[in-house]
């Protein structure tokens, strides 16, 4: 991990001082956990892409006041989180994106898989997203991207107790919305 880091760390040195070579290396060592961010954001292929390309145009934009002591992971992930959060309040259609994971249509092309599975997987998805926003945002960061509660309170600018008060939060919310499993 201090390896990454260290990396992330000369990257962001560098282009901070406009070596482009430098934002490419950290384009391609961050964009997958970003895609994944967005796309458990906004449960959209399509509309995650467009996401990923402004945040690092953002990124790029602002590389001049990026601050060295502060961390340029969590910076990144506050610039997804707010283009996210501008893209699904501009959004009616949330939904939607549901129709390419329908649980029927996956199991007429391979009807090998497990029926249950993919009610469950749906059903978490779509509980996921109907999450409160917080909560959403601090349970795909703390389970989808293995950040720590500290790491997700520096992103978020908030406190941890939040972070703490919003985990459970969104485990008791989820744990309602699919009690039906487990029984």
């Amino acid at each position: 991990m201090t390896t990454q880091t260290n990396t992330i760390d000369e990257l962001v040195r560098g282009i901070k001082c406009g070596d482009r070579l430098a934002f490419k290396n950290f384009y391609y060592l961050m964009q997958p956990s970003i895609f994944r961010f967005l796309f458990r954001y906004t449960a959209d292929i399509s509309a995650s892409k467009d996401l990923l390309q402004d945040t690092f145009i953002k990124f790029w934009e602002k590389r001049s006041e990026l601050d060295e002591s502060g961390s340029p992971k969590a910076y990144l992930y506050r610039i997804a989180r707010n283009l996210a959060l501008n893209h699904v309040s501009r959004s009616k259609k949330r939904m939607d994106s549901f129709n390419e994971e329908n649980p029927l249509i996956q199991l007429a092309k391979n009807p090998q898989l497990d029926c249950e599975m993919k009610f469950l997987l749906s059903d978490l998805q779509k509980s996921i997203i109907l999450l409160p926003e917080r909560c959403r945002v601090i349970f795909i960061l703390s389970r989808y991207h293995d950040f720590d509660y500290q790491e997700i309170a520096d992103i978020l600018n908030i406190s941890i107790q939040t972070v703490k008060n919003q985990m459970s939060k969104s485990l008791s919310l989820l744990r309602n919305n699919l009690s039906h499993y487990l029984e």
